[in-house]
């Protein structure tokens, strides 16, 4: 029991430090209005070579290399502005996305060790054993092989299947202030919309791009699945907290045996 509170505490704290980080960042994307100018004048003619450019292609009739470079200098700071805000967007949502991802698998590694017979029923039972495996091994051990089969499997499955099975097995704890209509509200079929939006983001055509608000709604709801679980995991085993782990001070003695974290917290 001790091990796996660790283990916990450790995957609580990732969420925690996840969330604040991802905060922050989207806070420093909200203040890319603040950067226009200085790109601008990264632009300024000595620093880029845009000028001399001007002056090479285009005709005197046509374009004034001096008057219109200030346009361009604005146009090419207002969409370093907007690519900022959407690469940045796109970073949290996938960081976000890749902890709620090892959170769940974590999850279930967690709810095997403490109950390995509840999740024998997922086993292949059609599999073939020889008889001398079962001699070296006894009956425990062909199934305790079978259940690290099982970890690894469940580790390559999709976040939304992966939620779906965990939740089969460990019944579902929502945060009691988030009603079913809050967007942080746990549905295993928007998990799989993030994992569709995922898919497009790293393997769709062209540059990802995406809304900070889009991205603000994805990352508090996918922070908030990997809390469900860990909320969820605590309330059906009881689990004690290792406090010293949560906080990142391991040098104290702050377990708190056969004791949950405080509610508000989880």
């Amino acid at each position: 029991m001790v091990a796996v509170s660790k283990r916990y505490s450790a995957l609580l704290r990732r969420i925690m430090v996840s969330q604040s980080a991802m905060n922050s960042a989207l806070e420093i994307a909200k203040a890319a209005d603040a950067i226009k100018e200085p790109m601008r004048c990264e632009h300024r003619p000595g620093i880029t070579g845009l000028q001399s450019l001007l002056r090479e292609t285009t005709a005197n009739e046509v374009a004034d290399p001096v008057r219109d470079f200030d346009k361009i200098a604005e146009f090419l700071a207002q969409q370093t502005s907007v690519k900022g805000e959407s690469i940045m967007a796109v970073a949290v949502f996938l960081l976000s996305h890749a902890t709620a991802d090892d959170v769940f698998t974590g999850a279930c590694d967690l709810a095997i060790d403490l109950d390995p017979g509840a999740w024998v029923s997922d086993l292949n039972m059609e599999r073939k054993v020889t008889l001398g495996t079962l001699r070296d091994k006894g009956t425990s051990g062909v199934f305790a092989g079978e259940l690290e089969k099982l970890r690894q499997q469940l580790a390559a499955k999709a976040l939304h299947s992966r939620a779906e099975l965990f939740f089969r097995h460990v019944k579902i704890r929502h945060h009691p202030m988030f009603d079913p209509g809050d967007a942080r509200f746990l549905r295993v079929s928007k998990l799989k919309e993030a994992d569709d939006l995922r898919n497009i983001v790293l393997h769709g055509t062209g540059a990802a791009e995406m809304e900070l608000e889009e991205a603000n709604r994805m990352m508090l709801f996918l922070h908030e699945a990997a809390i469900t679980a860990m909320r969820s995991l605590a309330n059906a085993y009881h689990l004690p907290m290792e406090w010293s782990i949560l906080f990142g001070n391991d040098g104290g003695q702050n377990r708190m045996e056969g004791h949950q974290a405080p509610e508000g917290s989880l």
